[in-house]
């Protein structure tokens, strides 16, 4: 029923007079998109998605640390508060007069855990991750997944991280397990901090709190058949605890092979991001 209503709202919000007005607004003045990449990506990687949202956003893009070879990584414990309080500095520091700031699935955790200041207008969830319930594994991948994490808290008591990074079978299983080009892994390989990338790894599978969400519009963007984040799930609880709710709802991957902008530009339709825009500017609300 909740899908169907969804559609209802897509459908309905889509009028040409309001396009039109959005088209002519992006030719004046585009808005401020903050923009916090996934897991495990960077600005590199996801250079395609940046590439699509700077036809219609001023994108500033923010590497989290350990994910950039520019961004270096935190000295001591990695906890989502401490890259939650890393976006608020670099946010702060933007001479932004208003922007909309946009997750895609371990960005929008950070940014949900971030305490933003009231120049935030909108928040984009793209394929967003809220807790390790919302996974969408069969039972013996959770099985799986606690022995991996068993194994995360024995490499790091140990403290081989770099040694396991390095190696040349670490490489190949990351590309067998993940279904990434051999390039992808090498990006991630030569640009990632070791112990930044187990120690989210193991943070993400052990990852259960109850979200509270900003007293702000939400635009959600996932794919109700998505085989990691259970859309249906993440739906539910994201229209129990909002007040304004925009769904957008796309055959979007969550581990894409294709990064280009033409494959975002066909998973994120023109019209979605019309429509947003339009939303985050005051104008016309569509709630569920």
């Amino acid at each position: 029923m909740l899908k169907e209503k969804i559609k209802g709202l897509i459908a309905n919000c889509g009028e040409k007079e309001m396009l039109s007005k959005i088209k002519k607004q992006l030719r004046r003045r585009k808005p401020n998109l903050i923009l916090i990449h996934s897991f495990p990506t960077n600005s590199i990687l996801l250079h395609g998605l940046k590439e699509y949202l700077s036809d219609f956003f001023s994108v500033f893009f923010i590497d989290l640390p350990g994910f950039h070879k520019n961004s270096p990584p935190f000295k001591g414990e990695i906890t989502i508060k401490k890259f939650s309080d890393y976006l608020d500095e670099r946010i702060a520091n933007l001479d932004l007069e208003e922007y909309i700031i946009g997750g895609v699935s371990f960005g929008f955790l950070v940014i949900n855990n971030a305490k933003l200041d009231k120049r935030c207008r909108a928040i984009l969830a793209m394929e967003p991750f809220v807790n390790v319930n919302c996974l969408s594994i069969s039972y013996w991948k959770q099985k799986k997944y606690v022995v991996i994490a068993l194994l995360l808290k024995l490499i790091h008591f140990l403290g081989v991280e770099n040694i396991i990074w390095k190696s040349k079978y670490f490489n190949e299983y990351l590309q067998k397990e993940s279904d990434y080009p051999k390039k992808r892994v090498d990006i991630i390989i030569d640009n990632f901090d070791s112990r930044t990338f187990f120690a989210v790894t193991n943070l993400l599978l052990s990852y259960n709190k109850k979200p509270k969400f900003h007293n702000l519009p939400h635009f959600l963007i996932g794919n109700f058949s998505d085989k990691t984040i259970n859309f249906d799930a993440v739906v539910d609880i994201f229209a129990d605890n909002l007040r304004e709710l925009h769904i957008a709802s796309e055959p979007i991957d969550h581990y894409p092979k294709n990064l280009t902008k033409s494959y975002f530009k066909t998973r994120i339709p023109n019209e979605h991001v019309f429509r947003m825009i339009e939303c985050m500017r005051g104008g016309k609300r569509f709630k569920i």
